[in-house]
């Protein structure tokens, strides 16, 4: 398994030494990445020239976005792009209608979830699949033994629980007559100590969890079956990101055991470990 780091910054030298493959949103069209402009994109590839970069243009996407949309589609074919990761499915069909030489990653969040999906992904010309944080990692394993394409999935990170068009949080405070300055709000599960992030952006609303996804023993048991592996360093601090990430490197490099892997990751963000060993989805009988 190779890593991808998702950043937090458009200095990727803190990466380097780890890691070669990262993904930034496309500005103005995607949902929770640190965002570039079409421009600064091309000045970072200039300047990391090697890099492997995927970019994500995972918002829905309306009628009045779709010229913008082409026109950076067709500039970034241009460019030495790993790949796309894409959730409204215009983009697949400019792609496809304009033939455009880029490689595209099925990410559409919560629906990627078994092999037949995957696999029809896969005969409309998707090179790769970032399947969904709501599956086992036993259904993960399932799904590279029946569909021969690059799988990747998030291991560390706040997990995007839901993302909504309006915009719930100014919508909230002007409802309760109060205004709000904070960039990050904190709502508790009615009813339980579940906290998530609450983030209001141009594009809407994101909820995360509060609570750092730990992938790490899902990601032993299925280093040899994904094609990579998604670290995402957004509203974890560097130092312990940076620290998880050298970690992860170490143990690919064989310099630590699994064993040891687990316990000092354990040791830096917790143990929160989503639902890679709780099924969530079951086939109707």
């Amino acid at each position: 398994m190779e890593l991808i780091v998702s950043v937090n910054s458009k200095e990727l030298d803190k990466y380097l030494k780890f890691t070669n493959s990262f993904i930034i949103g496309l500005r103005d069209f995607s949902i929770n990445y640190f965002e570039l402009d079409l421009e600064s994109i091309k000045e970072l590839l200039k300047k990391y020239c090697d890099i492997n970069l995927f970019v994500a243009i995972n918002k829905n996407i309306f009628n009045d976005d779709l010229k913008d949309l082409e026109n950076n589609l067709i500039e970034l074919s241009k460019l030495n792009i790993k790949g796309i990761l894409f959730y409204d499915l215009s983009i697949l069909s400019i792609v496809k209608r304009l033939d455009l030489k880029l490689d595209l990653v099925y990410n559409q969040g919560h629906l990627v979830t078994n092999y037949n999906i995957v696999e029809f992904y896969k005969t409309l010309g998707c090179k790769y699949a970032y399947l969904a944080s709501d599956i086992t990692a036993n259904e993960m394993e399932e799904i590279s033994n029946k569909v021969d394409i690059n799988l990747m999935a998030l291991f560390i990170g706040h997990v995007v629980i839901s993302h909504s068009k309006r915009k719930l949080v100014s919508n909230f405070y002007q409802h309760i007559g109060k205004n709000n300055k904070n960039e990050l709000n904190e709502i508790t599960e009615k009813g339980k100590d579940n906290k998530y992030y609450v983030i209001q952006n141009k594009q809407g609303t994101n909820i995360l969890t509060k609570e750092i996804l730990n992938g790490t023993s899902a990601f032993i048991n299925l280093k040899d079956k994904l094609k990579y592996g998604i670290l995402d360093n957004n509203l974890i601090s560097d130092d312990v990101f940076l620290d998880v990430l050298k970690l992860y490197k170490d143990n690919i490099d064989l310099n630590i055991t699994d064993d040891e892997l687990i316990k000092k990751v354990s040791d830096l963000i917790g143990d929160y470990d989503g639902f890679f060993y709780t099924k969530t989805i079951y086939k109707v009988k």
